[in-house]
């Protein structure tokens, strides 16, 4: 599992680098990849549990607007860069906390509620931009702060372990940090370095899931997760209450 996790955050950082530095490219791949295995999600709708091919799809239909405001000119349309960015992360915090709702343990719905308070401290749509300065094209979002960066980060583990057990969120790990480290060099271009890291990992795992080293899910400790759950909770609490005194001022 640690040679595994080191594997996948190096993969995961490596590809991210290449769709940051190729637009074109990032378009292209994810079209193509979409068309071709978009069979192996149609089977995921069959699961009990349908959060996987919701996650599939929504992370797959993300990175395609985003793509192509990259590289066309729709990404000169501040209006509709702003909504849909803000829309689509807006809608996949909903999912995992939706996810969590349903699963009905004290520690999910403290995690619900850590979810509530991400969106409800999201700030500066208008400094959601394509940068036609850089060479990249990049999406920025400059208002975006490091602390609620890593407030979702923990969040997002949290729910991981909460619905998918230890294993997955030791996984996971490599997932988020393979975002978190492009944020705390560049905490505007976190949003698309997550889209990017998150849908590499959903769409190769989900279409080839003998690949993955964690193939079922382990029952996370209900006084452990508990405990846990409250890390993200009390320090999304503490943000919020700054926020608001920020705002008022």
């Amino acid at each position: 599992m640690f040679f595994f996790t080191i594997w996948l955050f190096a993969g995961l950082l490596l590809t991210e680098e290449i769709f940051h530095r190729y637009p074109r490219f990032a378009l292209a791949f994810f079209s193509i990849a979409t068309v071709i295995l978009s069979s192996c999600w149609i089977l995921l709708v069959g699961n009990i549990d349908w959060f996987p091919w919701v996650k599939v799809l929504s992370i797959a239909s993300g990175i395609f607007m985003l793509s192509l405001l990259r590289v066309t000119r729709l990404g000169g349309n501040a209006t509709i860069i702003q909504l849909i960015v803000y829309a689509f992360l807006v809608v996949n915090i909903l999912e995992a906390t939706m996810r969590d709702a349903v699963t009905g343990d004290t520690a999910n719905y403290l995690n619900v509620v850590t979810g509530f308070l991400l969106v409800a401290t999201l700030e500066k749509l208008r400094t959601i931009h394509i940068d036609k300065i850089g060479r990249y094209m990049d999406l920025y979002w400059s208002g975006m702060t490091l602390p609620w960066i890593i407030g979702y980060t923990l969040w997002n583990w949290m729910f991981i372990y909460l619905n998918f057990g230890f294993q997955s969120s030791l996984q996971h790990i490599a997932v988020l940090a393979s975002a978190l480290i492009i944020g705390f060099t560049n905490k505007d271009r976190w949003l698309q370095a997550r889209v990017f890291t998150l849908g590499m990992y959903f769409i190769l795992f989900h279409s080839f899931p003998h690949l993955n080293s964690v193939p079922s899910t382990d029952m996370p400790n209900e006084r452990l997760g508990l405990f846990l759950s409250l890390i993200p909770f009390a320090y999304m609490v503490v943000y919020a209450i700054f926020y608001l005194r920020r705002v008022k001022l």
